[in-house]
């Protein structure tokens, strides 16, 4: 019986490194540890299930077995920043999704895929600079929940949602294969910035009310829209405006 990992690399069109474990604690950490040993960009490992996934601010991300997509990409990008190579990814998931399934996701800023009112995907960059300020080396790690699990999300279900009822491994490997293909041929051209009007369309929070944290500080405010940096653009209650950049802040909508 064919595996995960070769229903990818058929339906994929680039020359991808593609590994798929049964199970690990992090894709993220472990793709982390083989660019030190100097892993070339385009490798990408899947794991079936993680028991430590994270996100942003150390969070846990569920990743039980059989129901979603969890998996790293290792890049040595010549230029670039986290924000837009982190929005570039978001944009290929969105693309990968309506490709495959026909379903049409909004993007919260700056890192999760929403379906229905519900987060269905994070994606967490992570890298190692060089002595001139760029990239050593970016590890993007991406859960996609595609199906919910039997046993639901638990303290999550408020949360967390999925994009179907059921799947497998087939459909999980197109869609994987989808996102591969539509990430890498956005990266190929990521400084002409294209993508970003669609990153931006795409915005779940536009309009939205939202309490922005930075530190101890905590601003009320509208969002007006994302710029063509990423940053996410806001305006007080004061009517000053405002451009927040990725590790500034934290989000929670009340509106």
């Amino acid at each position: 019986m064919r595996n995960l990992e070769q229903f990818i690399q058929e339906k994929s069109k680039g020359d991808y490194r593609i590994t798929v474990v049964p199970c690990t604690g992090s894709t993220n950490q472990d793709l982390r540890a083989a660019a030190k040993e100097g892993a070339p960009e385009g490798t990408v490992l899947f794991a079936e299930e993680q028991r430590a996934g994270r996100g942003r601010m150390g969070r846990n991300f569920f990743s039980p077995k059989g129901s979603g997509l969890y998996f790293s990409i290792l890049l040595r990008p010549h230029g670039g920043d986290a924000i837009k190579i982190t929005a570039a990814v978001g944009v290929a998931v969105a693309r990968a999704v309506e490709e495959i399934l026909g379903i049409d996701l909004k993007i919260k800023w700056v890192n999760d895929l929403y379906y229905r009112g519900k987060k269905v995907c994070g994606i967490l960059a992570e890298g190692a600079i060089n002595q001139k300020g760029g990239f050593e080396y970016c590890i993007l790690g991406i859960g996609l929940n595609v199906a919910a699990p039997k046993e639901g999300f638990g303290a999550l279900d408020q949360i967390a949602g999925a994009l179907l009822e059921q799947t497998d491994a087939q459909q999980r490997a197109a869609l994987a294969a989808s996102i591969l293909d539509h990430f890498f041929a956005i990266y190929r051209q990521l400084e002409d910035g294209a993508y970003m009007r669609e990153y931006q369309a795409r915005s779940f929070l536009q309009g939205k009310k939202i309490l922005l944290a930075r530190g101890e500080e905590e601003i009320s405010c509208t969002v007006e829209g994302i710029s063509e940096e990423g940053a996410l653009l806001a305006v007080d209650a004061q009517g000053e405006h405002h451009a927040f950049t990725s590790g500034e802040v934290q989000i929670r909508c009340f509106d």
